[in-house]
């Protein structure tokens, strides 16, 4: 893993009203970044050298007034790897490495659906319409596992393609 140089600052000679503001300033310049999950902006002030203390404070602060919000960071990645063309598995597992915890991660999923056309784009690009070579069939198939989508969606995105022997790959 590559290990970045992350300037470490030294908040022990700041009164501690000055380190909770130090920790509130840091947490806007991250989310000015990009949006974070609670536990990777804490991550992130921790290991910036803020204190647990403070990088908590500095978390629940900003989820109180709406600036950090899990269930929007949730919504707006899956929506954006579902049009990527990623199924439900592969958008639960990118929302954990963002820090989204597993509950969040299954509400906003539960109201996902897979995205058909995607997959039958995938299959038409993969088989050409040629459903003969039950190779080129499975090597489909796993392309579409890759991409996190379910095999019950995989299998009705191969009948609705015309492929009959879905009931072979079980």
């Amino acid at each position: 893993m590559l290990k970045r140089n992350i300037k470490k600052i030294d908040y022990s000679s700041l009164s501690p009203q000055e380190r909770y503001d130090r920790a509130l300033e840091e947490a806007a310049r991250q989310l000015g970044y990009r949006p974070l999950s609670a536990r990777a902006l804490r991550d992130k002030l921790v290991e910036k050298g803020h204190g647990e203390n403070e990088a908590d404070y500095a978390v629940a602060w900003m989820t109180e007034r709406g600036y950090l919000s899990d269930e929007r960071l949730a919504e707006s990645a899956a929506r954006s790897y579902t049009r990527r063309g990623y199924g439900a598995l592969r958008i639960r597992q990118e929302l954990r490495k963002k820090g989204v915890d597993d509950e969040t991660a299954n509400a906003v999923l539960d109201e996902c659906e897979p995205d058909f056309e995607v997959m039958r784009a995938l299959l038409d690009k993969r088989l050409r319409g040629d459903l003969s070579d039950r190779k080129e069939v499975g090597k489909a198939v796993a392309a579409l596992q890759r991409r996190g989508y379910k095999w019950e969606d995989i299998r009705r995105a191969l009948n609705e393609y015309g492929a009959d022997i879905a009931a072979d790959f079980d």
